[in-house]
Formats: structure tokens, sequence, C-alpha cells
């Protein structure tokens, strides 16, 4: 699948494509790989160059989801770019997030991230042809492996700053007040149990 974006453009290719022959999907220009990370620790993004040679990796904090990781990981692989103010240059991102992708090519955007993200995008654009390609996870490709590796570092490390780093999930409130419900659920049980047999509530 192909989506032409505002400066950018996205490819969704099978995975047989890729088992056929992965090395013409990323086989000229600037090739970048990019992931994200959610571990017992915290949350990570990495992002890996192989033209050129580029490891970075970045703390999120406990709160952001991965799908955020995944797009910031993007984003910050677009601000590289920027800063190292490349010009008529074809240039390869490769994640293996397609709901990342997704929210990437679609016209209604409801994460800031994703808004930062797309507009980061039109600005390489305009100087460069910017591609941004689905590579399976976990299937061997090198540039991808070691971006998993960056962002699990970035995972464990502590961030520097207050939480939450990038704003928190939509789904992170709901969590929030059903974790509390049951909570006090329990609490609320537990005081019955101990009024039943006799016991003075705390």
């Amino acid at each position: 699948m192909y989506f032409a974006q505002s400066g950018y453009r996205i490819e969704i290719p099978s995975r047989e494509v890729w088992n056929q022959d992965p090395d013409a999907l990323v086989s000229h220009g600037l090739v970048w790989f990019t992931d994200g990370s959610k571990t017992l620790e915290g949350t990570g993004a990495g992002v890996r160059g192989v033209r050129p040679q580029v490891e970075l990796s970045f703390p999120l904090g406990k709160h952001a989801s991965v799908f955020q990781a995944e797009v910031f990981a993007i984003s910050a692989c677009v601000s590289e770019n920027l800063k190292r103010g490349y010009s008529n240059q074809h240039i390869q991102i490769c994640t293996d997030s397609q709901a990342a992708l997704h929210a990437l090519k679609s016209p209604r955007i409801t994460s800031q991230v994703v808004l930062e993200c797309t507009n980061s995008l039109a600005a390489l654009g305009q100087r460069n042809k910017v591609r941004l390609v689905w590579v399976p996870g976990h299937s061997g490709v090198a540039g991808n492996e070691e971006a998993d590796v960056l962002a699990r570092k970035g995972s464990s490390d502590t961030l520097t700053g207050p939480e939450p780093a990038i704003g928190l999930p939509y789904s992170y409130p709901l969590g929030s007040i059903d974790n509390w419900t049951r909570e006090k659920c329990q609490e609320d049980w537990s005081r019955g149990d101990r009024v039943a047999a006799g016991q003075a509530p705390d």
C-alpha cells in the first residue's frame, strides 16, 4: 500500500515483499530505523541511522504509551535530519509500527505528538524526498533490531525533567479512574469484612 502525503510518502509493503528482497526497499539514499518500547521500567524511543551512522536513545518516562513512543521516535528522526540541513536527498525512515504510519496518513489528527510529527515531516519534505516504510518487527532486519535495542535503553534510562514527557495518552485518565475504582472497592470490601467480624473500621 502506498499513501502520498504533503511532503512525504508512506509505504506499507507486505511481509512477502520484505522476505523476497528486503535490500531493494532501503537500497539508496539516507536510511533510518525508528522504534518505541514500553517496559516495567518506563517508555523509550530509539533512532538508528544506517546512512549516516547515528544512534539516538530517548527516555520518555512511565506514562507515555507505546504508540506515542513509536511516533515520537519518527519525529525525533525527522528532527535529526532537519538539524543536519539536508537538501535534495532521498530519506527513508523505517518503522515496524503500522499504527504510527496509519496515524500519520490520516486526515483526522487527534494526538499532539502525531500533529508535531506530520508538521516536521512536511518541513523535511520541502527540500527532500521523504519516504516512510513499514518493516516487519523482530524479523532479523539489522537496523530495526538496533533501533529496538536503543528504544529499550531509553525505557530503562531515567527521564530528566517532569512527567509526562510528551503528554498523557487518551487512555491514561480512563485507566487511572479504573484503578482507583478497583482499589476503593477493595478497601470498602475489606472494611466491611472487619465490621462484620466485630472489628472497628480504621
